[in-house]
Order: C-alpha cells, then sequence, then structure tokens
C-alpha cells in the first residue's frame, strides 16, 4: 500500500546548512527506493528559489512567511490539509512548523490524532538549549514541550542525542537512525580549487566548512593554529562558510591580531561542484564544534577520503574507534595538540586514515541503509508492521 508523508523543513535553502542535505537527500532515497510519495513543505527565503533546483523531481511547496526567524507561515497548515499525507514528520524545533504539526494531528474529527514523527537534530543537546535560553523556555512553555510530548516517535541520530531527549522529560519512543552520506568516485582530476594556487603555495590544506558561528569552536581553532604552526609552516587553514551573525569580522580580526594571516584563507561560502572540490583539493578536514547533532560535513569528508580532526562533541565516535579521526578537545591548547599529530602524520598515513574514514561511511552512513530504516519506522506508526530494531521504549 502507497504511503504519502509531508516534510516539514524550516527551510530547503543553504541557510539550513546540513539540514537541508539530510531532509533533501531522505526524501530522495525514500521516493526512489520505496512505495511512498514525499512532499516537502518549507518556508521562503532569500535562497529558495536558486536552491530549489538542487531538490531536482522532488515535490516542494513554499509557503510565505510572517516572520523570518520564528517562521511564522500558517499557509503550512493549508497545504497540509491540502495534501492530506498518512504522516508528517518534523525537522527541527522551536519554530511554527512545530505548531503546525501538533494543529495537523490533533485536526482529525476528534478520533485519534495521527501520526507524526520529530527529528530534533541535535537542538535539544546542552549547549543548544543554553543559547538564547529564555527564548527557548518561553517557546517550550507556549508550544514546543506540546509538539515533542505528542509526537508518535522522535527521531535521533545517535545515543547521545537519545540522552538530551530523555534529560529533557520527554518518555517517547525514540528511533535511533544516523545521518547519511552519498559515497561519490574520488576521482580529483580536472578539478578547480576553492582558492587560487598562489595561496596555496605548495601546502597542504586542512578545510573547515560549515557556518561560521561561535558554536563551531573557531575562534579556539585559530588560537591553537597559531600555537601548531609555529612549528610547522607546510600546512594552510582554508575556512570555507556562510557568516552569520557577523562571526566572520571577529575571526578575521582575531587572524590578524595572531599575525596568522599567510597561513589562514577565507574562501566565504561554498556551494555545489565548489563544496565538492573543496573536499577534493583538501589533505585533512577539521571541525572544532562546541555542540553537533551529527556533523553532515564529518560525514562528507569522509566520503571523499580525507582523514578529520574533531571534538567528542562532534557525536561520531565510530570515528575515533575506526581511527579515522584525531581527537581534539575543545581548548587551544586541545586545538594546538591535535593539529601538532596531523602535521606529524605522514602522506601514506594521511591517505590510510582517509581510506579508513571512507570504509566508516560505506559501512555505516549510506542513505540507502538510513531510508530503509526511516520507511520501517512509518510502516510502524501506520499500524503496518512491528517497531523496527532501531526503535527504544525507554
Amino acid at each position: 500500500m502507497s504511503m504519502r508523508v509531508s516534510m516539514l523543513a524550516p527551510y530547503i535553502s543553504r541557510r539550513a546548512g546540513g539540514l537541508m542535505d539530510c531532509v533533501r537527500s531522505l526524501s530522495r532515497f525514500l521516493e526512489n527506493e520505496h512505495d511512498i510519495h514525499v512532499d516537502v513543505i518549507s518556508v521562503e527565503d532569500e535562497f529558495a528559489a536558486e536552491d530549489r533546483a538542487s531538490w531536482g523531481a522532488l515535490s516542494v511547496h513554499l509557503v510565505a512567511s510572517k516572520h523570518a526567524a520564528f517562521r511564522y507561515a500558517p499557509g503550512i497548515s493549508r497545504q497540509l490539509s491540502s495534501l492530506t499525507p498518512d504522516l508528517v514528520h518534523t525537522h527541527g524545533i522551536w519554530t511554527y512548523l512545530s505548531i503546525a504539526a501538533t494543529r495537523w494531528s490533533k485536526s482529525n474529527g476528534g478520533v485519534t490524532p495521527r501520526p507524526y514523527v520529530v527529528s530534533t537534530h541535535g537542538m535539544l543537546d546542552p549547549w543548544a538549549l543554553h543559547n538564547s535560553r529564555w527564548k527557548k523556555i518561553i517557546a517550550g512553555f507556549a508550544f514546543e514541550r506540546r509538539h515533542l510530548e505528542n509526537a508518535t516517535c522522535i527521531h535521533a541520530i545517535n545515543r547521545a542525542e537519545v540522552a538530551a531527549i530523555r534529560a529533557f522529560g520527554l518518555k517517547n519512543p525514540i528511533c535511533i537512525i544516523p545521518n547519511g552520506v552519498e559515497v561519490r568516485a574520488s576521482n580529483v582530476a580536472n578539478r578547480t580549487p576553492p582558492c587560487p594556487a598562489y595561496v596555496v603555495r605548495g601546502r597542504k590544506v586542512l578545510l573547515y566548512l560549515g557556518r561560521l558561528h561561535p558554536k563551531k569552536g573557531l575562534n579556539i581553532l585559530l588560537r591553537g593554529w597559531k600555537k601548531a604552526s609555529e612549528r610547522e609552516r607546510g600546512w594552510i587553514l582554508v575556512i570555507a562558510g556562510w557568516d552569520q551573525g557577523g562571526h566572520l569580522r571577529e575571526l578575521e580580526q582575531l587572524t590578524r591580531e595572531l599575525k596568522i594571516s599567510d597561513s589562514v584563507h577565507f574562501t566565504g561560502p561554498v556551494f555545489g561542484e565548489a563544496r565538492d572540490t573543496a573536499y577534493q583539493n583538501a589533505d585533512a578536514f577539521i571541525l572544532p564544534s562546541l555542540s553537533e547533532g551529527q556533523p553532515l560535513v564529518v560525514l562528507e569528508a569522509w566520503s571523499y577520503a580525507r582523514p578529520v580532526i574533531m571534538t567528542q562533541e562532534c557525536n561520531l565516535p565510530e570515528g575515533f574507534e575506526k581511527r579515522a579521526a584525531i581527537r581534539m578537545s575543545a581548548t587551544v591548547e586541545g586545538a594546538a595538540e591535535a593539529l601538532g599529530k596531523l602535521f606529524a602524520l605522514e602522506k601514506s598515513a594521511l591517505e590510510e586514515m582517509g581510506r579508513r574514514g571512507r570504509d566508516l561511511v560505506i559501512d555505516n552512513f549510506s542513505w540507502s541503509q538510513i531510508a530503509s530504516q526511516m520507511f520501517a519506522v512509518y510502516g510502524w506508526l501506520l499500524g503496518r508492521s512491528a517497531p523496527p530494531n532501531c526503535v527504544l521504549f525507554n
């Protein structure tokens, strides 16, 4: 029996960062490999029209917003009523999408509420809850706790997120399904670097790619880079990403103050083919984040067979277990120590670490496997099958 699912996403554009890639890939693999029709409902923003093309043949419905930050868009409820899905899947919390999902579930003529899934995408982690704390306390009281408590199932990407969900006081069933990544060919011929050759000057490239936000720990990285690069000048740090809240200016100012501008290069945001070639031109990847759900960028770096430096807050312990990553503590000294370990590795050791990362992604993080698990969860919630093994009840 065919299934109709509506995905509620705060953005379909680059504004969502890795969340956009997750929703798009999950939707595409669900449709391509299972008997299901997916409608993606989202809110318009300044990049939505341009980035819509990257969603291909997927059914995407954009609704006008009356409040950019809160994503207030009453049209979402009208879309849900028109599309008549069997199930709704909300991606992210703390926005009007939560209200729309709760209302849709209850608008069933007084009978059993319709089922919906919530993917919190790391937004209940301690660091995330502390950020804009009072706004979230108010939002929790007004609508978000109701949205979460009434969810038929909550989706967590790992055990750390399960712990955060339970610490928030939620008793719902939880399905543990990781984020995924597409493993592309590692051919690097005819690639165009994200920064000019005169900037690299024959040095190895350590890449950061993502939002420029205090949560990402880039100020710690720059201070650690200052310490480590005094002993090793064969590397350049390339920071590729989009500015959020003016943090780029702070990072550029810190780079000048530390007198490391010769070995640190800011490329600005990269998307599409430019994003791919950024990975291809890197010799290693780094994510010094203070808080993550499960970062897609690390999985992408491994898919290109690149060794990784990351903090334990990235919630990918498999990378350390499989020796595909160097552990970094989120301190200046921790960054300098991890960088020193990277700089000491020979080319063959870097390549072997990257190969282990690629094998890890192939074995555990393919979108085909992930879509199959999510489809099984949907089938259970609609009463068509038994609960799959990925579901926890306590």
